[in-house]
């Protein structure tokens, strides 16, 4: 687990990546307007369906290329950088009941535009009460990571986020599985390259803390660090 780059795809975000989108879509899916429109999971998805943005496709931006420059990406004229059709969008879910934001104001309803805009500890407050998305978000916060946003492009990751958000994609997969496929299967050898590169004395502490669940869950680790 080095801190190359994860992917080059800005499809690809957090919460996609530790699955942490799949139960999030099956709740705007199982709201009452979403039920009366036929709308299912798939329809929230900005990889596929009809419900994300036919102009970008779900990008977000359109992608100019420039001969002699950097390539240029626009923000969406359309769907204003959403990804998704404006009647997807209307389309809302309400969060846990008394939850805030950072700043004490509580959560309105959110559409999946909004959700994909919350930060990792944001949406741990606006969905308190679902066990499924929790056990998928809370690696982002053990390995440090909860001040990205749930949307944000991994392409746009620093090393050093993009090896922790591997990290969390292991401890989300080892938290999801049951006792008895835990025990089934055998565990996974990590090697780490100095992973606390750039890291504050407490996200240290935090990665420490993500180690020992990987420990607990039956997995070996050998890390090559100079941070004694």
């Amino acid at each position: 687990v080095d801190q190359s780059p994860i992917g080059k795809t800005a499809r690809s975000n957090p919460a996609s990546y530790v699955g942490a989108f799949d139960p999030v879509r099956k709740k705007f899916a199982n709201t009452a307007l979403a039920k009366e429109r036929g709308y299912k999971p798939g329809t929230f998805s900005f990889n596929s369906g009809d419900g994300r943005c036919p102009t970008c496709r779900g990008n977000g931006f359109e992608h100019v290329e420039m001969q002699f420059l950097s390539d240029v990406y626009l923000r969406c004229p359309d769907c204003d950088g959403k990804r998704f059709r404006p009647e997807t969008l209307e389309v809302t879910i309400t969060g846990t009941w008394g939850a805030r934001r950072s700043d004490d104001t509580p959560f309105p309803p959110m559409s999946i535009a909004d959700v994909l805009e919350l930060t990792v500890a944001e949406a741990l407050r606006f969905f308190a009460d679902s066990v499924d998305v929790l056990a998928r978000l809370r690696p982002l916060s053990d390995v440090g990571l909860d001040y990205l946003k749930l949307g944000q492009p991994v392409p746009t990751l620093s090393g050093g986020e993009a090896q922790r958000l591997k990290l969390a994609g292991f401890l989300a997969e080892a938290q999801t599985q049951s006792d008895r496929s835990r025990k089934a299967r055998c565990g996974t050898l990590f090697l780490f390259d100095e992973p606390t590169t750039g890291l504050h004395f407490d996200d240290v502490a935090r990665l420490n803390g993500a180690f020992r669940k990987l420990l607990a869950a039956g997995h070996s680790l050998v890390v090559i660090e100079h941070n004694l």
